[in-house]
């Protein structure tokens, strides 16, 4: 994966067809009779409804709903399912879980972040490059599908809503080059960390150690998909269920557009007043200077005026809390 910008594979995300090896992946395992009860008590979502052609994603949280972490459910047989962690923290997951399975539980969980690479197809022309390899479907949000590229044996699901919009593939590690080169033979280039990142940010899309982290609950920073309201007790349930049922989401993720760069962990300022911190930044061809920030209400709306940096009164520079879906600037 090449960190460096690059324009020509920003361009091709957008108007054809680009693909991204997720850094740190994981997978995990979870096997026996009681798994799915199992990860229903410590997890968002009702996993129970977990069958074969879907999955399911769920958030991983601790007693204060912050997120620990953010897994997606697939079925692998009938006795074992798998979960997508997100990258990096796939052991200290396991490690957690690990250590909630009571003696009479019949869990088993291992990781095998090993054994698979993640590949994420976006763009337009996306669908008709995986047709062209013989995966003729495209799977939508909540899908899985098996397939075949070449020879190589891999699973094709809707990318989670934390990532780009696309396809994320799950190809055995040995055979990755393999299932790029082949992308690549069929017109899709692939696309650099630092393009994804400025096209995540575009997209007001959290991101890893940045909002997806023990800084936040989930219903702040964008994954009201990932929770059941009607589900029994699992970690951090009352909170949630506070900040839903009751109106308590104090703050909210949203796109700010800059006058000139900023830096993460940077703090907001609206009369004064602390309303929030910057968390991702970026600079985008389109659209200039950007940034995500978790703001707090109503200072989030659309066409609200923040100060970013400095102590609120001087030192700090202008920006704008911007609507979605961007427009290019005048």
């Amino acid at each position: 994966m090449v960190a460096e910008f690059s324009l020509q594979d920003y361009q091709a995300a957008l108007s054809a067809a680009a693909f991204y090896r997720v850094p740190g992946a994981g997978y995990l395992r979870l096997g026996g009779a009681d798994r799915l009860a199992f990860l229903q008590r410590q997890t968002t979502n009702d996993v129970t409804r977990l069958a074969p052609g879907h999955t399911i994603l769920t958030v991983l949280t601790n007693p204060a709903a912050r997120i620990l972490d953010v897994l997606l459910l697939l079925p692998e047989t009938d006795e074992v399912a798998g979960m997508l962690s997100l990258p990096g923290l796939a052991g200290e997951t396991a490690r957690f879980l690990k250590s909630r399975i009571f003696f009479k539980d019949q869990v088993s969980l291992s990781e095998a972040s090993h054994e698979l690479a993640q590949i994420d197809l976006v763009g337009p022309s996306a669908g008709e490059a995986l047709a062209r390899l013989g995966i003729q479907q495209l799977p939508g949000t909540e899908k899985l599908l098996s397939g075949e590229i070449e020879g190589v044996d891999i699973r094709a699901l809707g990318t989670p809503v934390y990532a780009l919009p696309g396809t994320r593939l799950l190809v055995p590690a040995a055979q990755v080059d393999r299932v790029e080169a082949a992308l690549t033979r069929q017109g899709a280039m692939p696309l650099t960390h630092a393009s994804y990142q400025i096209l995540r940010v575009e997209n007001c899309l959290p991101g890893v150690e940045s909002e997806l982290t023990r800084e936040y609950t989930p219903l702040e920073v964008g994954l009201e998909a990932a929770i059941s309201s009607s589900k029994g007790c699992y970690t951090g349930q009352e909170v949630i269920a506070r900040q839903h049922n009751f109106d308590k989401v104090t703050q909210h993720l949203a796109l700010l557009r800059l006058q000139a760069p900023g830096q993460a962990v940077e703090r907001l300022w609206v009369g004064g007043k602390p309303v929030g911190l910057l968390t991702s930044a970026a600079t985008s061809p389109r659209f200039g200077p950007l940034a995500l920030a978790v703001i707090k209400r109503p200072y989030h709306q659309p066409g609200t005026s923040v100060i970013i940096g400095g102590d609120g009164k001087t030192g700090g520079a202008p920006a704008q809390v911007a609507a979605l879906p961007l427009t290019p600037p005048d």
